[in-house]
């Protein structure tokens, strides 16, 4: 790779001089997704690329299909090796014109009826693999928002999309370009997969500590081994005070904008206080737990949040944590959550301090907490890892597709 020196003005801003500037329209077609089909025709017959497919992926996952029944007589579009699809319509402009490539050979296979295609004329023109790169480029990206119309919902159409200005590098540097990239992409293909099984050990690995903890004539209702926390106060009208949230699946506390004292109204509200185990109570059965920190402290929640503290000497409070994060506390939780789905699930607070866990000796706690603790430690290096790949394609991508770093 090397700097270019040499530039030229367009309507897209520099470029280097040997780059062209073509709208969509000069290097191909569009064509419609799936029309004239009722429910009755899905789930049988011929495979089609669901929007999901092309919505999450800049290249076509064709072991990712739906399908649907095609007459002989219906007059349907086939897609093909080379083919670019688009999302049409999203809540949000940054959202709307999301593109995929197909880039495997296939038989007979359609599109869905809410995305369209583009067909290249010419495949020497726009490499396909390069343009699964640019398309999602950030500068692409920018100039589809100014396409997409709308207000509460945006829309991108075919006459708009055509619209859009692309820069076209010479051949042979798309060609290296999207080589360069796919290094990246394998790279976070194969740390995605390290990751999923990571995922997979740890969890096998806590339900199968604490089932073994179970069998063990050591169990303790809930309300022996924490105590309740509950550090009320009267808010200030016109003082902001900061909340927590809890979000589901076991992911911890997250932070909420600051509210006014006002705003809270009679609502009954307390001070976090460090070390605690803390719960949702209205989606505890989805695992809304966490732990609370001292980097919590001055922030609030309200009676839906309650806290408790772990004896000392009695209860770890990650083992508690970890506890039910496992498929055994998931259940117990369930169990302490009577009623239909989301809302009407709340966790009876009495019905959970009387729910009983195996608590071990104080030694055996921590040597459990280690043990998950360096499990969570790889996997986190593995999600840390898959972070600094993507960041780094992306800055990589900015430089390769404008042309400020040049591939000769």
């Amino acid at each position: 790779m090397k700097q270019t020196t040499q530039y030229k003005n367009t309507t897209i801003g520099k470029i280097p001089i040997d780059w062209e500037v073509k709208k969509l329209r000069e290097l191909g077609d569009t064509f419609s997704g799936l029309s004239g089909k009722n429910k009755e025709d899905f789930g049988k017959g011929y495979p089609y690329i669901p929007y999901k497919n092309i919505f999450q992926n800049s290249k076509i996952d064709i072991n990712f299909m739906d399908y649907v029944d095609i007459k002989e007589s219906e007059k349907q579009h086939k897609v093909k090796y080379g083919d670019i699809f688009f999302t049409t319509s999203s809540e949000t402009a940054e959202e709307v014109g999301m593109s995929s490539v197909l880039l495997d050979e296939v038989d007979i296979m359609y599109l869905n009826s809410f995305c369209f295609g583009f067909r290249l004329k010419n495949n020497n023109v726009l490499d396909p693999l390069f343009s699964s790169y640019l398309l999602r480029g950030e500068n692409i990206r920018k100039e589809l928002d100014v396409l997409a119309q709308g207000s509460t919902r945006f829309n991108l159409s075919k006459s708009q999309l055509i619209k859009l200005i692309i820069p076209i590098p010479p051949l042979l540097e798309q060609q290296k370009i999207a080589k360069v990239l796919s290094t990246w992409d394998k790279a976070i293909q194969e740390t995605n997969v390290i990751i999923e099984k990571l995922k997979k050990r740890n969890k096998a690995l806590a339900n199968k500590l604490f089932m073994d903890n179970d069998k063990k004539p050591n169990q303790k209702p809930i309300m022996q081994i924490v105590d309740r926390i509950k550090n009320s106060f009267t808010p200030e009208e016109n003082t902001l005070y900061k909340q927590i949230g809890i979000r589901s699946h076991a992911k911890g506390l997250f932070y909420k904008e600051a509210v006014t004292g006002k705003s809270l109204g009679n609502k009954s509200v307390f001070w976090i206080e460090p070390n605690c185990f803390i719960v949702n109570i209205v989606f505890a059965w989805e695992r809304a737990i966490g732990k609370t920190t001292d980097a919590d402290i001055g922030f609030i929640a309200s009676h839906r949040f309650p806290m408790y503290r772990p004896k000392a000497g009695i209860l770890n409070l990650d083992y508690l944590l970890y506890f039910f994060k496992s498929l055994k506390g998931k259940y117990l939780l369930e169990l302490a959550s009577p009623g239909g789905a989301g809302r009407n699930k709340t966790l009876g607070q009495t019905e959970f301090l009387k729910l009983k866990i195996p608590v071990p000796s104080m030694g055996e706690q921590i040597r459990l907490v280690d043990v998950l603790d360096t499990a969570t430690k790889e996997l986190q290096q593995y999600q840390q890892k898959l972070s600094n790949l993507k960041l780094q394609k992306k800055g990589l991508m900015q430089q390769l597709l404008t042309g400020k770093t040049r591939i000769v």
